[in-house]
């Protein structure tokens, strides 16, 4: 009841704020109750650095949050009026909004999924609900970048079943779509495109298939979208820059790499401010902000690692700092990742057209951008240019600050090496604005083959997600019946039985964390990396192949379980394991399974 009073807190506050604006008000809510949800688990977090003491608890982030509430509350706000938006939406957004309704309904009848989101970032939530401890869940490097998409899923986890917290990334479509919009209206794009820059964006494969796992991307790209809409404002700059930069650091807490769109977005405030004054006030606001709402994972970086980056490395001044990357981060594997999708780096150039990828896995998460995307690129790109060449820079002052954003991340992106495609989906939303305005040019016969070509695209895209959906769906919901939490993520059931406090080492690969977490979320589990460590392997996010278990270490660590999927053990003649479940055979077909996965008590025989 707690999380669910914070959440209603929350959104009290946005309203409070949001009802003295006249306009954007529905952005303006949806950043400040963000910000509302994570800032006090961010003064907690710095809080235990200060003294040591965990105390990041659903309760006392509402108490920190009732005392602004109140005053906003009781300091009288001038009415102001605000107009709603109207106007028809049109047989597709309705479409868009089906589909994804639909997706929902059967994300629910499951289990929160996805591989990061099995490997950190629901473990994550969880060691949060235990310990309300903001620090890493240990040293291991997936665990120690920003993690505000964990503090949301652990409070919505408080608040609401596991089953219905599956779907609960879909919404934050709604600020990316909603962002989207109000950027295809700063940019002159008429009603219509304006729809269908919101539905293709959505449906490109990247950002569908991201939504519907509980990962840190569609967080980071919203949050990032809203701090352009707010440079772009016709806001007052002082409020402007604030919200920008609220959502700016909001964005680098879903995920560091956004830290790159904060300097682009930033650079585009600065140009926005005018004269040398204006500039200043407008860097000092926007950074000073998104340091304030994002800093507090940079700070705890620094204090436990000794780097506000870790686990990478800070370019450029980070050898005078010691600011350099973690032991167990291997930069120069960063730059073989492209060769899942790509040969040859140039190949990046044609890959909206191509999309390659190794595995045979062309759309998922990090996969795809699809075919709207392949068919808005060119036309919108002669339609710039053509506009420019025609008219000066001064008369597309909005839709080159978006494209210097767009260049600016694609190209940073290029030089840091590490080329995953959804490394750089910041850059998506800032360029469906330019699209919407060059099918706004567009006239007559023009027009028509414009909006029946891009409705196709957002039909198709849309149909390539709602199948698969379908298909997992029918799979292992309807066919194979796998409705209870042991038979969705297919590990012994005695996992959830065990007693309060048990400790399971996980030897098997990262994506058991959070299952073996157990329903209640009441197992203590150490991570796979956590465990080459303390077994003196060496780093890797790669699971042993064989495992020696040193009585000695395993009781320092209060190890009372051990999982094992594939792995060997060899424990030493100071302890005993005992079987306490097996899962050897696919429950649906009877077929023995390549790695059964078994579950130990560990029993200590030395004294």
């Amino acid at each position: 009841m707690s999380a669910l009073f914070y959440l209603l807190l929350c959104a009290w506050v946005a309203k409070l704020v949001a009802q003295r604006f006249a306009a954007e008000r529905h952005l303006v809510a949806i950043a400040v109750f963000f910000g509302a949800l994570f800032l006090p688990f961010h003064l907690l977090g710095i809080l235990e650095l200060v003294n040591g003491m965990p105390c990041a608890t659903v309760g006392n982030a509402a108490l920190l949050l009732l005392a602004p509430a109140l005053v906003l509350r009781l300091v009288p706000a001038t009415p102001v009026a605000f107009v709603r938006p109207r106007g028809h939406w049109g047989l597709l957004p309705w479409l868009t909004l089906a589909v994804f309704l639909l997706a929902g309904l059967m994300l629910a009848a499951g289990r929160p999924q996805g591989y990061e989101v099995m490997a950190y970032h629901l473990p994550l939530s969880a060691h949060l609900r235990q310990t309300h401890s903001l620090m890493a869940w240990d040293g291991n490097f997936p665990h120690t970048f920003p993690a505000n998409a964990s503090v949301l899923w652990a409070v919505l986890l408080d608040a609401l079943p596991e089953w219905l917290v599956s779907s609960a990334n879909l919404a934050l479509l709604v600020p990316l779509a909603l962002a989207v919009g109000m950027l295809c209206r700063l940019a002159d794009a008429d009603r219509k495109a304006t729809l269908y820059a919101c539905c293709g964006m959505v449906g490109v494969p990247m950002i569908a298939f991201s939504s519907v796992e509980l990962g840190a991307d569609i967080g980071g790209i919203a949050f990032s979208t809203l701090a352009m809409c707010f440079v772009l404002s016709p806001l007052r700059p002082a409020m402007a820059m604030t919200l920008a930069g609220l959502c700016a650091g909001l964005a680098f807490g879903f995920k560091s790499l956004h830290l790159l769109s904060a300097v682009a977005i930033g650079l585009v405030a600065c140009a926005r401010g005018g004269g040398l004054a204006g500039v200043l006030r407008n860097a000092a606001l926007f950074g000073g902000v998104a340091l304030l709402c994002g800093g507090f994972w940079m700070l705890r970086n620094a204090v436990l690692f000794g780097n506000p980056l870790h686990p990478v490395g800070v370019p450029l001044v980070g050898a005078w700092f010691g600011w350099l990357p973690s032991a167990d981060f291997d930069p120069s594997l960063r730059r073989s990742t492209e060769h899942e999708w790509v040969n040859s780096a140039w190949q990046w150039l044609v890959y909206p057209w191509t999309e390659p990828q190794r595995h045979g896995q062309n759309f998922k998460h990090s996969s795809g951008l699809g075919a709207f995307v392949a068919a808005a690129i060119p036309g919108t790109a002669v339609a710039l240019a053509a506009a420019v060449a025609r008219d000066g820079l001064r008369r597309h002052a909005v839709r080159l600050s978006l494209l210097f954003a767009v260049l600016f991340i694609v190209t940073a992106w290029w030089l840091l090496g590490d080329r995953q495609p959804r490394y750089m989906l910041a850059a998506l939303p800032l360029a469906m604005p330019l699209l919407a305005w060059a099918v706004t040019q567009a006239a007559g016969p023009w027009r028509r083959m414009f909006d029946i070509g891009l409705a196709l695209c957002i039909v198709a895209m849309l149909g390539v997600f709602l199948s698969r959906q379908v298909l997992q769906f029918g799979d292992r919901i309807v066919l194979s019946q796998q409705t209870t939490r042991p038979s969705f993520y297919e590990y012994p059931a005695a996992v959830d039985a065990l007693p309060a406090n048990a400790t399971i080492l996980n030897t098997a690969d990262r994506s058991w964390h959070y299952p073996l977490f157990g329903a209640r979320l009441s197992n203590r589990v150490i991570s796979m990396p956590e465990a080459r460590r303390i077994l003196a392997l060496p780093p890797s996010l790669t699971a042993p192949g064989n495992v020696p278990l040193r009585s000695a270490t395993l009781r320092a660590a209060g190890v009372t379980h051990v999982f094992m999927a594939g792995a060997t053990v060899m424990p030493d003649a100071c302890m005993q394991l005992e079987e306490v479940a097996r899962l050897d055979r696919n429950p649906v077909n009877g077929m023995r399974l390549g790695s059964p996965r078994l579950l130990y008590a560990v029993r200590f025989v030395c004294r």
